[in-house]
């Protein structure tokens, strides 16, 4: 049983706070296009896709590039494109190399990492003080093995945190420069979702994932129960810096809906929501 429990832990805490990263922000990002009115909505995540989209694509195309993939076209922006994309990569890879098949599943997942990146660029440069709080807290946290919900709990004190310093009379940083970070985070976190083309390709890995996953069990098993335990805790510590940084990922998109909820109230109240 020991066994059982340590491949699915494994394939937890290396994949799960990443696919529910990817998968909470599309579900925000369809929340506020209803919250704000289909049109209206959409013209946002369009006008917001000039930074974000970029961001998205070249984490497609970076690990193309580490997999060894061949990137044989590619769009950062395309507001206009007949199909509704907003940006592309093309890309070929040999069907029998498997380190060509695994790299789909990171390709999938790339705009999460560079997303994730750029956002926390950009509250070290907009919010300093507030990020490096949080990232203290958090890095204690993991370190002594507390869950993800202790991390979340954590992470949401940045949103009056952020409100604070907005506000301050002697800010750290100046008004303006907080306002373009902000709005970068803002249009960044729009872009990191799972598309559904992102997840079919991403599937595509998956068996071999698992394969190499059960390797890992067999090999650790016949190290013995040390040897489990051990892995166990560097993947468990893996997760939980991940975490952390989703973390900050959804309080860009929380702070997408708060904004949206002014405009969601006047369409209730005049009968257009």
């Amino acid at each position: 049983m020991n066994y059982v429990w340590f491949f699915l832990g494994a394939l937890w805490y290396t994949l799960g706070a990443i696919v529910i990263c990817g998968l909470a922000v599309s579900l925000c990002r369809s929340l506020f296009i209803r919250m704000m009115g289909d049109g209206f909505g959409r013209g946002v995540v369009i006008a917001t896709s000039m930074v974000g989209t970029p961001i998205h694509e070249l984490g497609h195309a970076i690990m193309c590039v580490l997999f060894g993939h061949r990137i044989t076209n590619m769009s950062l922006w395309q507001p206009r494109a007949k199909d509704g994309n907003l940006g592309f990569v093309t890309h070929t890879y040999k069907k029998k190399n498997p380190y060509h098949i695994l790299g789909n599943l990171f390709i999938a997942v790339g705009p999460i990492f560079s997303g994730m990146a750029v956002i926390t660029l950009a509250l070290l440069v907009g919010f300093p003080a507030v990020f490096a709080d949080y990232t203290a807290t958090a890095a204690g946290l993991t370190a002594s093995g507390k869950g993800g919900i202790a991390l979340i709990s954590e992470g949401l004190r940045m949103l009056p945190r952020i409100v604070g310093e907005l506000s301050s009379e002697t800010p750290a940083i100046p008004l303006w420069g907080q306002i373009l970070s902000l709005a970068v985070v803002l249009s960044v976190s729009q872009h990191i979702s799972l598309s559904p083309a992102d997840i079919k390709v991403g599937a595509t890995a998956l068996p071999l994932y698992g394969l190499l996953i059960l390797a890992l069990t067999v090999i650790c098993g016949l190290m013995g129960q040390p040897a489990m335990d051990g892995v166990t805790s560097a993947l468990r510590l893996f997760s939980g810096y991940m975490t952390a940084l989703f973390t900050v990922v959804m309080v860009a998109s929380l702070l997408q809906l708060i904004l949206a909820l002014p405009v969601w109230l006047i369409r209730v109240l005049t009968g257009r929501a």
